[in-house]
């Protein structure tokens, strides 16, 4: 770079040499030529030829060699040359330093000293335009305001928006200093969100590299550190950052969002400009009057008012533009991008094919794996609208489901335990126990059983009662060493106490000993009177024997047990539900599933278990909900039901005294449920009745809601049939590949094909053309019968049709996802008659080529992304088919199968239950 320096110190040395004799050229000193002289001797040694041009009053320097002109230096006014000296300039960047960094002072301590307003503001501005989408495009975001609310409130969504408003208000603040013009002042807000909005949505991903991070840090005069170094740093920070922002093109990627802000900004900025006189003055000034009488009140209502426009405005442009902008852009520069794919692609091939294979293949890896990304997101962006929407309503679903599917899993189970215990099925009946070890951890017990917690519970207890035994003698040592020598005297009385209950080895009295342990602990660690030791040594002695949790009511130690047991916990995993029912608190799902079997809605009265928020009829933006019916007798009500206090402890649930309807009187909802649960979910000894009930009074509610879901979600299903099968290029597409998502995959597809011919019958020349995949197929039998096998993939999608009923397009389809599944297992059998023949598959015989290690990566690879698409594809059959209850149950195939599974499992358990088990009763 030294060379880079003198020149442009030579080119800064000639212009302000000959600036002050510019306009008297004929009449340089001799001093002044002298210097001239210098300076051409300055440049001389470094291959160039000074010339000075009087009459053009210009310096021109050639390239000695070439004799081409290299670079012309201008002569500068006197005048305004003493602008740019040393002093000025220094002087002119200490003014601009001090003028933004009064700007960033204001913008700071506005943003900080308003942010509560500002976000309360910004909120509604928000909800607002996430309003009007549920109300004119409801299909696209089923849970547009529960992710707006999310969001907002969350820690990074305050952040995020301060960012956005510092950004912004520190913009707006140097705008205003510079544009004087009052026309452009209409541009200035919606500018300023532009930079705002850009470092809210993309500051994170930039410094998520650890080098940009380290550069920062550099340019304000650190140094990278070791521990800089372990994360990745390199010793030239800024020369790594700039590689992975320019030379990887990441900054790229946000060119098409930055673009779309800018328009949105013209366009938000002009629309105000033209209805400020009468929009703006009516809401922020007349409706304000109206409302709040006081000068200071109208002026900060209109500010919020006309402010909370300016960001709605801006928001919803930006959303529109965005997904038009982007497809543009990916269309545009991503579409030619694959020009360069196809070049390098053949390149490569033919490089190895040169060397017989035996060069190396990592660019041609490289090259492949980043095609196979980059076709994902062509599509992807060619599809963007459906993938956006179907991720929602995954999302609106979700808990939905998840709340159905576990809340049949427990209450089948559960009933079936009501069975046992009411019939006497079998001696361990969970629902009628108690569990005083809870948590303790078992001695010995191997791992992978953690199943026996809920089958054989006295085994379980045998083997903690070992555990407690042994805890109880290294608790008696532990109170006679020096670390209970300053308890205070009722302190060691308290603890011996809990001791001797540990000791006696019954399960009640022990179940006593380590409720008041807890206690206690939870009293000394809030007490500052007791000793230092006190709560260090109960602690202590707690760690001997888990994490004891004991549970003295009846019935409760059932769902402890059920969410401990790998076989029913996965049944429960990441379900959402409420922490409160009624009276009661329920931090545990289990808990919770109790309670609705109390209070839950009697779907034999009609309630309903599907709750859609709707005001007016219209949807909210919030998701559907399951709540579990009731199993309680139809004849008993309860109290605790319908309380709005938070004061019951989740104890309460299992020895609340029940009087039911029959006269007879319980403690605790679960006994309740042993004898008064309604005869007709429960069934007989001979044969349970929950499953049937279920199906007919509760899953018919689900089977209605989805029916309901499908006419919105139809929708997007349209959209998808046609971009999946559109044939039409887009006019912003610069490149070879289709904008059909179908014929793109068969492009892609033929892409591998190629590379797998080429192994199976080498050419003279490796030759392929993109713009030609769709009309060259492959000639290998083999090869031939891998791509029937994805024409018969996509013959099941065409079964998807659209149809206009009634003057509304709807889906039609009886496309099944198993077939789907069923159909990529084909393609995968096909792909191994492939491997086999390349000899790279499991098969030890029937290749018919030999392949070096470098063509065996290659053929892997390719026969890896072959498998990733037929995925990809089955994908798009899944996503038709999302809202549609019979077949994302797979109702056709659960109805044969369902049967057969569940008369396996209880058969199990039954055997399980009959193995003869140490332990108590």
């Amino acid at each position: 770079m030294k060379w880079f320096s003198k020149i442009l110190t030579a080119i800064a040395a000639v212009n302000m040499i000959l600036a002050p004799v510019a306009q008297a050229a004929a009449n340089w000193t001799e001093k002044e030529k002298a210097q001239l002289a210098q300076y051409r001797d300055f440049l001389e040694p470094m291959g160039y030829t000074l010339y000075v041009d009087k009459e053009s009053k210009k310096a021109q320097v050639f390239d000695k060699t070439t004799k081409k002109l290299a670079m012309e230096i201008p002569f500068g006014e006197e005048k305004q040359l003493r602008k740019f000296s040393p002093k000025s300039i220094n002087k002119m960047m200490l003014d601009e330093m001090v003028r933004i960094k009064n700007a960033s002072k204001a913008s700071l301590s506005h943003t900080v000293r308003n942010l509560p307003t500002e976000s309360a503001m910004f909120f509604v501005a928000m909800g607002a335009v996430v309003a009007g989408q549920l109300i004119t495009n409801y299909s696209q975001n089923p849970v547009a305001m529960q992710q707006h609310i999310q969001h907002q409130l969350s820690p990074m969504g305050v952040f995020g928006f301060f960012t956005f408003m510092y950004s912004q208000g520190l913009t707006s603040n140097l705008l205003s200093t510079y544009i004087k013009n009052p026309k452009f002042h209409h541009m200035i807000p919606y500018l300023g969100m532009t930079v705002g909005a850009f470092l809210q949505t993309y500051l994170s991903s930039i410094a998520s590299d650890p080098n940009v991070k380290a550069c920062a840090k550099v340019m304000m005069g650190g140094k990278v550190s070791q521990k800089d170094t372990a994360a990745g740093v390199e010793e030239d920070p800024c020369g790594k950052a700039y590689e992975y922002l320019v030379i990887q093109k990441k900054i790229w990627e946000y060119a098409p969002g930055i673009a779309s802000m800018l328009i949105s900004s013209g366009a938000a900025a002009l629309g105000q400009a033209l209805l400020t006189k009468v929009v703006l003055r009516v809401t922020g000034v007349d409706i304000a009057v109206w409302l709040t009488p006081g000068t200071m009140q109208v002026k900060g209502l209109r500010l919020l008012i006309v402010k909370g426009l300016q960001i709605s405005a801006f928001v919803a442009l930006d959303m529109w533009f965005n997904r038009h902008v982007t497809f543009a852009w990916k269309n545009i520069f991503d579409g030619a991008d694959f020009h360069d794919m196809n070049r390098d692609m053949v390149n490569h091939v033919n490089t190895l094919k040169t060397a017989k294979w035996n060069g190396s293949t990592d660019n041609l890896k490289h090259e492949m794996k980043h095609f196979h990304q980059k076709m994902m997101d062509w599509r992807m962006i060619n599809m963007s609208e459906v993938y956006e929407a179907h991720h929602n309503w995954s999302e609106a679903l979700k808990s939905l489901t998840s709340m159905f599917n576990s809340s049949y899993s427990f209450y089948n189970d559960f009933v079936n335990e009501i069975r046992n215990a009411r019939f006497n099925e079998s001696q361990i009946q969970p629902l009628l126990r108690t569990a005083p070890l809870n948590g303790v951890t078992p001695l010995d017990m191997a791992e992978g059983r953690e199943d026996l917690y809920l089958t054989h519970p006295q085994f379980i207890e045998g083997m903690q009662l070992d555990t407690v035994a042994e805890a109880a003698i290294k608790a008696e040592a532990l109170m006679k060493s020096d670390k209970t020598k300053y308890l205070y005297p009722a302190e060691k009385k308290a603890i011996n106490g809990i001791i001797a209950k540990l000791s006696t080895g019954d399960r009640d009295q022990i179940g006593k000993g380590l409720l008041e342990l807890n206690n206690n602990m939870r009293i000394a660690a809030q007490n500052v009177s007791s000793s230092q030791n006190y709560f260090r040594v109960m602690n202590e002695i707690r760690s001997y024997m888990g994490s004891p949790d004991p549970s003295l009511e009846v019935g409760r130690g059932f769902g402890q047990a059920y969410e401990k047991a790998p076989s029913t916990a996965e049944a429960l995993a990441g379900t959402s539900y409420y922490r409160q029912v009624g009276l009661f608190k329920t931090p545990k799902i289990t808990d919770f599933l109790v309670m609705q079997m109390i209070c839950g809605p009697d779907v034999e009265a009609n309630g309903k278990v599907v709750k859609t928020p709707k005001i007016a009829g219209a949807h909210t933006g919030f998701p559907s909900v399951f709540l579990p019916p009731t199993l309680a007798n139809q004849n008993d009500e309860f109290d605790p039901c319908f309380g709005i206090k938070a004061d019951a402890p989740v104890e309460r649930i299992y020895n609340w005294p029940v009087r039911a309807a029959s006269g007879k009187n319980y403690k605790g909802f679960v006994e309740y449920l042993v004898h008064e649960a309604r005869d007709n979910a429960v069934g007989s000894k001979e044969e349970s009745a929950f499953p049937a009930w279920w199906t007919a009074k509760t899953e018919s509610q689900m089977q209605k809601a989805f029916g309901e879901f499908s006419k919105s979600y139809d929708e997007i299903v349209v959209k998808m049939v046609r971009k999946m099968y559109n044939n039409e290029r887009s006019s912003f597409n610069r490149g070879p590949m289709a904008n059909g998502i179908i014929n793109a995959v068969f492009q892609e597809e033929r892409v591998y094909l190629a590379l797998l011919q080429e192994m199976l019958q080498p050419s003279a020349k490796f030759d392929l053309k993109f713009e030609n995949l769709l009309k060259n197929a492959p000639t290998h039998a083999a090869l031939k019968a891998v791509e029937g096998e994805f024409f018969a993939l996509n013959n099941l999608l065409k079964k998807i049709e659209v149809k206009n009923i009634e003057g509304r397009e709807v889906i039609q389809s009886p496309l099944e996802n198993y077939q789907l599944e069923e159909q990529v297992t084909k393609i995968q059998t096909a792909l191994a008659g492939v491997s086999t023949l390349l000899g790279v598959g499991d098969a030890t015989e029937g290749a018919v080529v030999t392949l070096n290690k470098q063509q065996r990566d290659i053929a892997v690879q390719a026969l890896e992304q072959l498998q990733s698409l037929a995925q990809e594809v089955m994908m798009y059959g899944s996503m038709a088919n999302a809202v549609s209850w019979d077949k994302i149950r797979n109702i056709k195939r659960l109805n044969a199968e369902q049967g057969q599974f569940q008369n396996e499992i209880q058969a199990k358990i039954a055997q399980m239950r009959g193995m003869a088990m140490p332990g108590k009763n």
